[in-house]
């Protein structure tokens, strides 16, 4: 089959390796989509080690078709439409036991799915609904996700809530967000066509943080207290720390970006006392996929794949990645 094989710093080369075949536990599925996402260019440039070592194949955010299964697999059959959950999860260790699988100590990682096939253990393969497309499916695993960021966001019906970022992510935030009950919506971006997208999304505000005063937006909205919640989704330190400032007493920071490895954030011990705030991060998505399949056809999904890219052309997909303009890069093997 061929694959795009992560070779070396932001190197992708295209090669013809083994299919991988199903064992009895496993699903064997033909990749449609693979989206690019946030984590993947920190990966394959060295800044986030989570993926191992080049030479590997990489790739997590998959829709597909089944093409065989193993001889325990009693849930699916050839041909079904799926979305993929990259990893599996003991469900014995500590953490499985104790409401936190997405930090397994035994997980099976399936991560492998910029390649025409990939196996996925049984357990992590969810079907997709009749309505939606393969391309939107691709999206599920960044909506569990985002979904996880809105469990912890502390949204509630009448909420003000700050977006930082108009990635696909971001706007996936601000789509769930609103869904919660959040009743005033900022989203802060400096690329303009991410700006539209955002208020044709639902945002009730669209701030350029480059050429536009956030902080004196923000008080307008909020009547000068700040928001309830502000999710942090852009990975820019800055807008890390800024969003401190910019939440109202009580409220709530959420860090979603994936941020360089050894930076740091100066909080303020007495400010975060003085106005009791909760800073939050998050990571994976713990028991969030049924729900994220559940709201496929809720969500305003074909808006947010802005380019979709052979396989042979993996390295272009990423330089267009690292330009900041497009939104959900998918590849198509």
């Amino acid at each position: 089959m061929k694959a795009a094989v992560w070779k070396d710093i932001s190197v992708f080369e295209l090669e013809e390796v083994p299919e991988p075949q199903p064992r009895p536990d496993q699903v064997k599925v033909q990749i449609a989509y693979c989206g690019i996402c946030g984590s993947d260019p920190h990966i394959v440039e060295g800044r986030l080690p989570v993926a191992g070592k080049p030479p590997r194949i990489i790739g997590h955010e998959a829709s597909g078709t089944i093409v065989d299964v193993g001889s325990d697999v009693r849930r699916y059959q050839v041909g079904q439409r799926v979305a993929v959950n990259y990893m599996a999860y003991c469900g014995a260790c500590y953490y499985c036991r104790n409401g936190m699988e997405h930090f397994c100590q035994r997980p099976f990682f399936s991560a492998k799915s910029f390649a025409e096939y990939a196996v996925f253990k049984e357990d992590s393969v969810f079907l997709l609904p009749d309505n939606i497309s393969l391309e939107e499916g691709a999206l599920t695993e960044p909506i569990s996700v985002a979904l996880h960021a809105i469990d912890v966001a502390n949204i509630h019906p009448g909420s003000s809530v700050a977006i930082f970022g108009a990635g696909p992510i971001g706007l996936l935030l601000l789509q769930l967000a609103i869904r919660s009950g959040a009743t005033k919506t900022l989203v802060s971006e400096p690329v303009a066509q991410k700006r539209e997208l955002a208020k044709r999304l639902g945002a009730d505000v669209v701030v350029d943080p480059f050429n536009e005063n956030l902080e004196e937006i923000s008080k307008q909205l909020t009547e000068s207290r700040g928001f309830d919640t502000i999710l942090e989704a852009s990975g820019s330190l800055a807008a890390a720390r800024e969003a401190i400032f910019l939440v109202d007493n009580c409220g709530t920071v959420l860090w979603f970006g994936v941020y360089p490895l050894d930076g740091e954030i100066g909080v303020p011990p007495y400010y975060m006392y003085d106005k009791e705030l909760t800073i939050r991060s998050i990571v994976r998505s713990p028991y969030t996929f049924p729900r994220a399949i559940a709201l496929l056809p809720k969500l305003e999904l074909k808006p947010l794949i802005s380019d979709i890219i052979p396989l042979e052309d993996i390295n272009k997909a990423f330089a267009l990645h690292k330009e900041g303009k497009a939104v959900k890069i998918l590849i198509k093997p």
